[in-house]
């Protein structure tokens, strides 16, 4: 195949930018998504959902482009046809039962009755929501309520979804249920765009990333690949314990660490610069301890060190 009849990537950004006055919500982005599932991870006011407007059209970038499957959908709406898109505050009418919901969203994209009806079933059994689709969406929890929004964006069979924060205010049984269903689109060669401010959604998601902070493009690719990095920087693990200062022998003599405090009664801090070494030596240490242990922690395994990692790093 030569370069003129590649296929375009689902979603192409350009040095785009978006602002608002004074406020600048997306700055220079430009990025190629083509196929599986991406996580788009960035802290509250990262730009995330600015970046996902743009993309459906509901508002306009100052400067640069944006392109669905080679299509600039500000000239020609088509590509539309062919994307799902959940927004984070979009709405339910209450008083419709979750069949009734999709099986109208299925009509406006043309389809008659019968297949509409028939498309809905198969979603909302894609989504696990087949022994409720007759109740009312008024009944329904945060989590089922998100379930319908991505079966109404799956109806019309799209090649791009864009979820934005689908797990937020979710109970875990929910997530886990999202999650899955987010995971299969991948496997069937969707390309899926999910944002989320929480970094343990997106590694139990997908490895495939990108990272946005002040409305700027921080990091894209694999995310174990710049864990491994971020692995390298100074660590803490933080050990719940009956005799933390009994447990800090063992520990002060072993290669990846370099130093130990006791912040509280029962509590012992490992620093380590190799959090995959360190933790390597923890088993073998809890059964030679004899002691009780209630909980080990990472404190510094989150979205903020990731990106004050990545912040030091392109300064």
């Amino acid at each position: 195949m030569t370069i003129a009849e590649q296929k375009p990537p689902a979603v192409l950004i350009d040095q785009a930018s978006k602002w608002y006055g004074q406020v600048i919500g997306i700055n220079e982005v430009s990025l190629a998504i083509d196929g599986g599932v991406t996580g788009i991870l960035g802290p509250n006011g990262a730009g995330k959902s600015t970046l996902f407007k743009m993309m459906m059209g509901r508002i306009k970038p100052n400067q640069g482009s944006v392109r669905l499957f080679g299509v600039d959908p500000w000239t020609n709406t088509s590509p539309y046809r062919r994307v799902g898109y959940v927004s984070e505050s979009e709405k339910l009418y209450e008083w419709m039962t979750a069949l009734d919901f999709v099986t109208t969203l299925a009509r406006l994209h043309g389809m008659t009755r019968e297949e509409a009806t028939d498309r809905s079933k198969h979603v909302l059994e894609f989504v696990g929501l087949t022994d409720v689709m007759h109740k009312e969406l008024g009944k329904y929890s945060k989590g089922m309520r998100q379930r319908v929004k991505i079966a109404h964006a799956l109806v019309h069979d799209p090649d791009l979804i864009v979820l934005d924060e689908p797990l937020h205010g979710c109970d875990p049984i929910a997530r886990t249920s999202i999650m899955s269903v987010i995971r299969e689109l991948g496997r069937q060669g969707k390309t899926v765009l999910v944002s989320s401010h929480i970094l343990e959604e997106i590694e139990r998601i997908t490895e495939q990333i990108v990272i946005l902070h002040n409305g700027r493009l921080l990091a894209i690719g694999n995310l174990h690949a710049i864990r491994d990095m971020l692995d390298k920087h100074p660590h803490r693990i933080l050990i719940n314990c009956e005799d933390p200062r009994s447990m800090a022998g063992l520990f002060v003599s072993q290669d990846p660490v370099f130093g130990v405090r006791f912040p509280s009664e029962g509590q012992l801090e490992i620093q380590t610069n190799d959090l995959s070494a360190a933790h390597s030596l923890l088993p073998s240490i809890v059964v030679s301890s004899n002691q009780k242990i209630t909980s080990i922690e990472n404190p510094d395994d989150n979205l903020e060190s990731l990106l004050g990692y990545l912040i030091r790093e392109a300064s």
